[in-house]
């Protein structure tokens, strides 16, 4: 179990986890002792009990968008310049990625498709399509399984992932997107040694909760900077590996496109992205080798 959890929580977390539990077995306190206390006083223990909820989503919300430790190997965003990328996890789906598809070729624009390995092998005429219309296409797990499942399982969950996207598409990629974007500091090396780059985002359109069009758009119009990558779902649920209604997301989509353009901001894939970040790099080692050598 332990080895397990090392490859999803944050090594802080973890620790804060170990140094709570072993204080609770060193004075000898159950966590049901603890709660029959609180109970006694209502007022402070919904107190306490906010003030945690709060602490937890302040520190998932930041883990989410900076991470805890190193991040070496992981992208968040782009250049500071005018452009984003759209991404769109879980897919394909048999209704809703077909849609967007649709949109993207409307619009003139390329995006990124991070899917699981289950469902290019139920369907790989989409996932073909993804890559035949120029568009990336990257790993996200087989089952949507999280990255708490140990080095050998994860292994094969990226293999079997590969190998879906290969037969369905002739195409390979090195483009990984952890489910739910949490990544330990195990999992983040395991994925830097077998070659993948992860890509998280710099904004969500929480689509996920199947919020109207108008809030995935208010949403993109306030958050939306230069590099960012964009969170989008074709399909998928927070946990497991189900089909989900993403109506909402293919409403807003020709919107958010819209006001994308109207802002000056040009779309990319996740791969042009990271050519552009290499080639700024290859630019200030150039830079800084001759103000060197002067």
């Amino acid at each position: 179990m332990k080895n397990s959890l090392k490859y999803f929580f944050p090594k802080i977390l973890y620790g804060l986890a170990l140094v709570l539990m072993g204080f609770l077995f060193f004075k000898g306190t159950t966590i049901g002792e603890i709660f029959i206390e609180l109970g006694r006083d209502l007022e402070t223990f919904l107190i306490i009990l906010a003030a945690f909820l709060l602490a937890t989503s302040f520190l998932t919300s930041y883990y989410e968008y900076h991470g805890f430790g190193s991040q070496d190997g992981i992208v968040r965003k782009g250049q500071h310049k005018p452009l984003v990328c759209l991404t769109f996890d879980d897919g394909p789906s048999l209704k809703h990625t077909p849609q967007v598809l649709d949109i993207l070729k409307k619009k003139g624009v390329k995006g990124t498709f991070f899917v699981t390995g289950i469902y290019v092998d139920k369907y790989p005429e989409i996932a073909k399509r993804i890559v035949e219309e120029g568009h990336d296409i990257g790993n996200h797990t087989y089952n949507h399984r999280g990255m708490a499942s140990g080095k050998r399982t994860i292994l094969s969950e990226l293999a079997k992932t590969d190998e879906a996207i290969r037969r369905a598409t002739g195409a390979r990629t090195r483009l990984f997107r952890p489910p739910r974007g949490f990544l330990g500091g195990a999992a983040r090396k395991l994925l830097l040694n077998e070659g993948y780059k992860v890509i998280l985002w710099t904004l969500s359109t929480l689509d996920w909760r199947r919020v109207k069009p108008k809030t995935i758009l208010r949403r993109v119009k306030l958050f939306v900077h230069n590099g960012a990558i964009i969170l989008f779902h074709d399909n998928g649920s927070l946990f497991g590996c189900k089909t989900s209604k993403r109506t909402g997301t293919v409403k807003a989509l020709p919107q958010v496109i819209d006001f994308l353009k109207s802002e000056g901001y040009k779309m990319i894939t996740v791969s042009d992205m990271l050519r552009s970040l290499e080639e700024n790099e290859q630019q200030d080692d150039i830079v800084g080798q001759s103000t060197a050598r002067a």
